[in-house]
């Protein structure tokens, strides 16, 4: 009975039958989740997705006020899908090229080997692709519209192909036609990223 109830359950267990979070229900119990647009299950009830601003690194701690300051790295417009233990998909904006080493340091181990994260920065000198601690990494030099839009294009989305989905699935969608994609940007270095990085900020804003 144990047995069919560990096949069949759409989230997984310990071995002594309790309850274990996903990973982005972890990653919400650590208050990570800046801001949430969507955050829920998707169609394939072993993935979930989410869409918001998403915390890389924490905020200096108050003593005082009792609460932290804005986070010190944050993934702007970020649109994530991972498995139980593993993120699929992760797109999303930072305002500087020194806030990607913190994320790769901290997330590396939650990457499935073959996520592919797609990352819109304010002050990269050319867009390009880096790898880092065994995946692959799409640097744009962004300096207008929304990540969501940005993405969607480049994996040949449009609305119509979205029509009639839950928001959920919009992003398991995304996913999908992501693995197609093939970007032509050089090859770099995350040394050669960080040592040419610019003073420039985006010109434009866009909803999540």
């Amino acid at each position: 009975m144990m047995v069919r109830l560990l096949t069949w359950c759409a989230y997984p267990y310990s071995l002594f039958g309790e309850f274990s979070a996903m990973l982005l229900e972890n990653y919400q119990q650590q208050e990570r989740f800046w801001m949430t647009t969507l955050f829920g299950a998707t169609t394939k009830s072993d993935l979930q997705a989410f869409r918001g601003e998403f915390t890389v690194l924490e905020g200096e701690l108050n003593a005082v006020a009792g609460k932290r300051t804005p986070p010190r790295a944050l993934l702007k417009q970020a649109v994530l899908l991972a498995t139980a233990d593993k993120l699929l998909m992760v797109a999303g904006s930072f305002e500087s090229v020194d806030e990607l080493p913190e994320f790769i340091s901290l997330f590396k181990d939650d990457l499935d080997p073959s996520c592919v994260p797609v990352i819109f920065i304010e002050n990269l000198a050319e867009s390009c692709q880096i790898d880092a601690e065994g995946n692959r990494y799409v640097l744009i030099q962004y300096r207008e519209g929304a990540v969501w839009n940005e993405v969607s294009e480049f994996y040949y989305i449009d609305k119509h192909d979205l029509k009639g989905l839950s928001s959920e699935d919009k992003v398991l969608k995304l996913y999908e036609a992501g693995k197609e994609y093939q970007p032509k940007f050089p090859v770099k270095t995350l040394e050669e990223v960080l040592a040419t990085k610019t003073n420039a900020k985006r010109e434009g804003f866009g909803a999540v």
